[in-house]
């Protein structure tokens, strides 16, 4: 409830000051509301309340007040004032029963954690089980995982060429082929 009447009150100011134009107007809106609604990207904000239908609106019919600004300028500076934002309704997990992350299962740990990969390095640690395909120990959360390309081919996105390892495995990789080749 504060929240939103905080919000409110900081588009109003903007929206009722008489210092800008309808076009700095909308400009200084959009990093607010943007803000905002990424802020609540997690929340159901589908209702009129959270979506600032009303807000919006009130813009709308402040910017039509101005001379020089026609029903369909207003309209396209209310897009760029309430630029909409995706939501990602129960995009967060909950942690199931008492897992922790010091109860040692870190298969369960480095699944969880695989979402917040790429499309390529998730679906390589799905196909190694969650552990790395260098040294063969499973991932925690205290080291980063890298995609490596096996031919080097940094092009060649097949799915034979990708292999998930730690980011101190990937460095070893990386300096053994240079060990490995001559200087000059």
């Amino acid at each position: 409830m504060d929240n939103h009447r905080k919000i409110r009150e900081k588009i109003k100011t903007v929206v009722n000051s008489s210092n800008y134009g309808a076009k700095v107007k909308a400009r200084k809106l959009a990093p607010i509301v943007r803000g905002w609604r990424k802020y609540h990207k997690w929340c159901d904000m589908s209702d009129s309340r959270d979506s600032l239908w009303f807000m919006n609106k009130a813009a709308n019919r402040k910017f039509r007040k101005e001379k020089k600004v026609s029903r369909y300028q207003a309209n396209e500076l209310c897009k760029k004032a309430f630029p909409k934002v995706k939501t990602k309704l129960f995009g967060h997990r909950m942690v199931k029963g008492t897992k922790s992350p010091y109860d040692g299962d870190l298969v369960y740990w480095s699944q969880r954690n695989s979402g917040l990969y790429d499309n390529h390095t998730s679906k390589a640690l799905a196909e190694q089980n969650h552990s790395c395909g260098y040294c063969g120990m499973k991932f925690i959360n205290e080291e980063r995982v890298e995609l490596h390309h096996i031919d080097g081919n940094h092009d060649n996105w097949k799915k034979n060429n990708l292999m998930a390892v730690h980011r101190s495995c990937h460095q070893q990789i990386h300096w053994s082929k240079s060990t490995d080749k001559p200087i000059g």
